[in-house]
């Protein structure tokens, strides 16, 4: 569209809006409230506009697009009535909101609840590139049938998901039917439901991950979870090791609209490679939410369950609550993460009880597309601990890392951990970054510790 078309457009759009604004901005009833909801605007962008200001129906042709609040609809011919806050299209059109951004045919799309419905629908939800046959949109949720979803971007994808019926809440979960998971062009799963996490930073995959450590040796995980109500799902990580043998979890969880209750038994592994048992070990931990209008988050969280290692067993007490301030961002290049939390432990084997307060910094900086650096400073008052696994090993810690992407496919980083009371570097670590496609592949030399880790996990997640 050129200037001088763009700003007559405007102007049109600003008479159509001029004659018919307050029927736009007109206050809605609320149910059962007898409350009223002052709704933005209609704002609409077009080479053609047509509107009866008596039925509030719209046509718009050309370059359409039609905007209300933080939604947007666009499409080359839109109907729709502004009264009833809807529109439709026959052709192809496109439908953005927070969190979603589709494409697809036969579209009908509702501003006032963000509802509709979308024919051979493909885009974005959240990090997953979904396509489906019918899409159904809700307020809270996506429904989709006989679709597929993946976070690999190519044109066919290193790995991806095919179900019959997907439930979608962006950025919690979703729960998927009859479903099929693929590696290429090869299903090396099927199940008859599944769910998985949206939520960021849940650290899950649906696909296996294979790792290699001088400890451990070669291994192979895999998260699955099956569910058998609407909030309640059981799982398991399936697991093993050439040296430790086979070591999954089972477990179940309640999933709870702002926390999950749930009990878990298996063997679990630390980042340094210090093994535990828990059988079985309960847990409720409450979603991160907001300190009232503060820039900060919060999480709480407890369990109970009985650990074993090697030498003893102990039924194991934990009470934990961590605050996490907003991202901080000092320039164009760098931000700042700053949090702070108590943990409170007992263990019945020797009637011990330990206070543990933390502070952390870290400081990150991409001082161009190819270098990055990381400075960090992590604090501890006591890293007394009756087991080694999941335990702090300084009190007062300094992180120094660089990482250099050489070429598309290739990076390389150090990182220096540095115990500050002791006046010794702790760990010192070399990786080597390698993109295999949609998946990524590393591996560290542990220099302090002269030992070997190597991973290959999917890119995206």
């Amino acid at each position: 569209m050129s200037v001088m078309k763009k700003i007559l457009c405007s102007l049109l759009t600003a008479s159509v809006l001029g004659s018919f604004m307050p029927v736009l901005q007109a206050a809605e009833p609320q149910e059962n409230t007898g409350q009223t909801i002052n709704r933005p605007p209609m704002v609409v962008e077009a080479d053609e506009i047509n509107f009866s200001d008596s039925t509030g129906d719209l046509v718009a042709k050309g370059n359409v697009v039609i905007d209300q609040d933080k939604a947007e609809v666009t499409g080359e011919v839109v109907r729709g009535n502004t009264k009833a806050n809807e529109v439709w299209i026959d052709g192809n059109g496109r439908i953005r909101q927070p969190g979603m951004d589709i494409t697809g045919t036969g579209t009908r799309y509702n501003f006032a609840n963000h509802t509709g419905t979308m024919a051979q629908a493909t885009g974005k939800v959240e990090k997953e590139l979904i396509s489906g046959k019918d899409v159904e949109l809700k307020s809270d949720e996506l429904v989709m049938h006989d679709g597929t979803w993946t976070r690999c971007p190519a044109k066919k994808p290193d790995y991806h998901m095919s179900a019959t019926k997907a439930e979608i809440w962006p950025g919690d979960h979703m729960i998927v039917y009859n479903v099929k998971f693929w590696i290429k062009d090869t299903v090396i799963l099927s199940l008859p439901s599944y769910r998985v996490s949206l939520k960021p930073g849940s650290g899950e995959t649906s696909f296996p991950r294979v790792n290699f450590s001088s400890a451990n040796g070669g291994s192979i995980r895999q998260h699955l979870e099956f569910p058998v109500g609407d909030k309640v799902s059981l799982y398991t990580n399936l697991a093993y090791y050439t040296h430790a043998g086979y070591k999954p979890v089972y477990g179940v969880v309640d999933h709870e609209n702002g926390y999950q209750i749930g009990v878990a038994e298996g063997h679990y592994l630390d980042s340094n490679d210090n093994w535990i048992k828990k059988e079985p070990e309960f847990t409720l931990n409450f979603n991160k939410r907001q300190l009232g209008s503060l820039p900060i988050n919060y999480t709480v969280g407890a369990s109970y369950g009985k650990w074993i290692d090697d030498a003893k067993s102990s039924w194991h007490q934990s009470y934990n609550v961590y605050f996490s301030g907003f991202p901080i961002k000092l320039n164009v290049a760098s931000t700042l993460n700053l949090g702070t939390g108590f943990t409170h432990t007992h263990e019945s084997y020797d009637d011990s009880s330990t206070d543990k307060y933390r502070y952390d910094a870290t400081l990150t900086t991409k001082w161009s597309p190819k270098y990055s650096t990381l400075l960090g400073y992590h604090y501890v008052s006591d890293t007394t601990s009756l087991f080694s696994y999941d335990t702090a090993d300084m009190n007062r810690e300094l992180d120094l890392g660089i990482k250099w992407q050489i070429d598309r496919m290739n990076g390389f980083g150090i990182l220096e951990r540095y115990d500050v009371d002791k006046n010794r570097i702790y760990d010192l670590d070399y990786t080597w970054y390698r993109n295999l496609h949609c998946f990524e592949g590393s591996i560290t030399y542990r220099a302090k510790r002269d030992s070997w880790k190597m991973d290959v996990s999917l890119l995206h997640f």
